[in-house]
C-alpha cells in the first residue's frame, strides 16, 4: 500500500479532502462501494483502503479491475455506486462531453458525486500560464495536462453544480489549494524532480507539506475545488474536522524561505557548472569532429589501397589459371584420343553381348507364353474352386445360423428346467421336513404301541394264568370273557389301523 504522505503535495491535496469528505458523510463503520473515474492510478484505494474501489478510464494500466470506458457513457447501471468521484478530470474531458460527464457520474452514484478539480476563474488561469512559462523557459519542457488545460478551457463551477442539482442532488463546494502557495509549489515540485540530484529533497518537500501545511491551505482565493452533491436524501459533507482554519501556524513557512534561498544558490553553482560542462561538452564535439575527419581520410586512404591489392591478386590468380587451363586441355585432348579408341572397342564387344542376349529373350519370351496359358488354366479352376467355396462358406453360414438358434432355444429350455429344478429342489426340502417330523411322530407312536403290547401280552398271560387257576369260575364268567375277547378285538383292529405303512 502507498505511504501517502510521500504523494506529491498536487495530488494528495485533491485525494485528501475527497476522501475525508467521504468519511464524513458515511455511518460509522460503513464499507462503501465508490467508482473513481479516470482512476487508472488507483490512488484512491489507498485513501480509502477499507471501502470497494472500482476504477474506470479511456487509457489503460497494470491496475487490477480497471474497466475501459468514457466518463461520458460510463458502462454501469443506475446507482451502482455509493460514491462516484473524479480527481482532475473534468477538465480534460473535451467540453460537448462535460455535461454528459457530470449526468452520468450522477446516474450511477447512489448517494455521493465528488468532482475535484480546477474550475475556471483568471487567477487560476493566470497561475497555471505562470507555470507553462516556467516549465517551458527554465525546464525546456512542456508539460501534457497543462496544455490540455489551454486546449480545452477549464469547466465552469457553477455550470457543474447546476447539473448535479438537476439529477436531484443537494450541492456544496469545497475550495482548497492557496492559490499563490500552490503555483510556488508546483514550480519548487517541478523544480526539484527535474533534476536526480534533487528528488530526494522534493520527497521530504511534499512529505513536510502534506504532514504540516494540507488541514489549513485553504482561503479566499484557491486553486481546486471539491464540487459535492447528495443524492437520495444522502447527508452533505461540511469538511467538520477535514480542513483547519486558513491560517498558517507560525514558522511554519520558514522552511520553505531556506528552501528557496538554498536552491538560488544551488541554482547558481549549477549554472556555472553547466556552462564549464557546455564549453568541454563543444571542444570534445570540435575534437570528435576532427578525429572523425582523420578517420574518413584514412578509411578512403586504405579502402583505395585495398582496391588496388585486391585487382593485382586477382590478375594473378587469372594468370595462373590461364596457365593451368592450357595444361588441362592438352592433357585432355590426348586423354580423349586413348579413350575413343577403348569405347569403339567396347561398343563391338557389347554389340555381341546384346545380340546374345536378344536371342536369349525371344527364348525367354516363348516360354513366358507357355507360362501364361497354364496360368490362365490354373485361373478358371481356381475361380470354380472360388465359387464351390463360396457354396460351402453360404451353407456353412446357414448351418451356423441353424445352430445359434438352436443354441439360443436350448439354452431357454435350459434356463426352465434350471428354473423348474430350483423349484422342485425346494418342494423336496420341504417335503423332506415334512417327513422327518411324521417320521418322528410315528417312532414316537410305535414306542406307545410296543409298551401298551407289552402290557397286553403281560395282561394275556396273567388272564390265562387266572382261567387255568379259575376254570371253574370260566362258566360263571362267560359273559366277562366275551366282553374281554370283544375288547381284544377292537384293540387289534385299532392297532392295525395304526401300524404305518411302508
Amino acid at each position: 500500500m502507498t505511504d501517502v504522505l510521500d504523494l506529491p503535495f498536487d495530488q494528495y491535496q485533491r485525494y485528501r479532502l475527497t476522501a475525508d469528505l467521504i468519511d464524513e458523510a458515511r455511518a460509522k463503520g460503513e464499507r462503501l462501494r465508490v467508482l473513481d473515474v479516470g482512476g487508472r492510478t488507483a490512488l484512491l484505494r489507498s485513501f480509502l483502503p477499507k471501502d470497494d474501489v472500482h476504477l474506470v478510464d479511456v487509457e489503460s494500466s497494470s491496475e487490477r479491475g480497471l474497466v475501459l470506458g468514457s466518463g461520458a457513457a460510463l458502462p454501469f447501471k443506475d446507482a451502482s455506486f455509493d460514491a462516484v468521484c473524479a480527481f482532475d478530470t473534468l477538465e480534460h474531458v473535451p467540453p460537448p462531453l462535460r455535461r454528459d460527464f457530470v449526468r452520468e457520474c450522477a446516474r450511477v452514484a447512489k448517494r455521493w458525486v465528488l468532482l475535484a478539480g480546477p474550475y475556471e476563474a483568471p487567477r487560476v488561469v493566470e497561475a497555471e500560464q505562470i507555470l507553462q512559462r516556467f516549465l517551458r523557459d527554465k525546464l525546456k519542457v512542456e508539460h501534457r495536462y497543462l496544455n490540455e488545460h489551454r486546449h480545452n478551457g477549464l469547466p465552469v463551477r457553477e455550470e457543474v453544480e447546476r447539473e448535479l442539482r438537476a439529477a436531484g442532488g443537494s450541492v456544496a463546494s469545497f475550495g482548497h489549494a492557496d492559490l499563490e502557495r500552490w503555483l510556488i509549489g508546483m514550480c519548487l515540485s517541478m523544480y526539484l524532480d527535474e533534476d536526480p540530484a534533487l528528488r530526494g529533497l522534493a520527497k521530504s518537500f511534499h512529505r513536510y507539506y502534506n504532514r504540516e501545511l494540507f488541514r489549513s491551505d485553504h482561503g479566499a482565493e484557491v486553486y481546486r475545488h471539491v464540487v459535492v452533491a447528495a443524492l437520495r436524501g444522502a447527508p452533505l459533507p461540511k469538511a467538520v474536522g477535514a480542513l483547519d482554519a486558513p491560517t498558517t501556524p507560525r514558522g511554519l513557512l520558514a522552511p520553505f524561505a531556506r528552501l528557496v534561498e538554498e536552491l538560488g544558490a544551488f541554482d547558481k553553482e549549477r549554472a556555472a557548472w553547466r556552462d564549464e560542462r557546455d564549453k568541454l561538452r563543444r571542444v570534445a564535439k570540435d575534437l570528435d569532429t576532427d578525429l572523425a575527419g582523420h578517420r574518413s581520410s584514412l578509411a578512403k586512404l586504405q579502402t583505395r589501397l585495398d582496391e588496388q591489392t585486391s585487382v593485382i591478386a586477382d590478375l594473378e590468380v587469372d594468370l595462373e589459371g590461364h596457365r593451368r587451363s592450357v595444361a588441362d586441355l592438352e592433357r585432355d585432348r590426348a586423354e580423349l584420343a586413348a579413350q575413343r579408341a577403348r569405347d569403339a572397342a567396347d561398343f563391338a564387344a557389347v554389340r555381341r553381348t546384346l545380340e546374345a542376349d536378344l536371342a536369349g529373350h525371344k527364348q525367354t519370351l516363348e516360354d513366358l507364353g507357355r507360362h501364361t496359358a497354364a496360368l490362365e488354366l490354373r485361373s478358371a479352376e481356381l475361380e470354380t474352386s472360388v465359387r464351390a467355396h463360396a457354396q460351402v462358406t453360404e451353407d456353412m453360414r446357414r448351418d451356423l445360423d441353424a445352430h445359434r438358434e438352436l443354441k439360443a432355444r436350448l439354452e431357454a429350455d435350459l434356463a426352465r428346467v434350471e428354473r423348474t429344478a430350483a423349484e422342485l429342489t425346494a418342494n423336496l426340502a420341504q417335503t423332506n421336513e415334512i417327513a422327518a417330523k411324521i417320521n418322528a411322530e410315528l417312532v414316537a407312536t410305535l414306542a406307545r404301541l410296543d409298551a401298551l403290547a407289552r402290557e397286553l401280552i403281560a395282561t394275556r398271560a396273567d388272564v390265562d394264568e387266572a382261567r387255568a387257576k379259575n376254570a371253574v369260575l370260566d362258566a360263571a364268567n362267560v359273559g366277562l370273557r366275551e366282553e374281554l375277547n370283544s375288547r381284544w378285538n377292537n384293540f387289534k383292529r385299532a392297532f392295525a389301523l395304526r401300524k404305518p405303512r411302508y
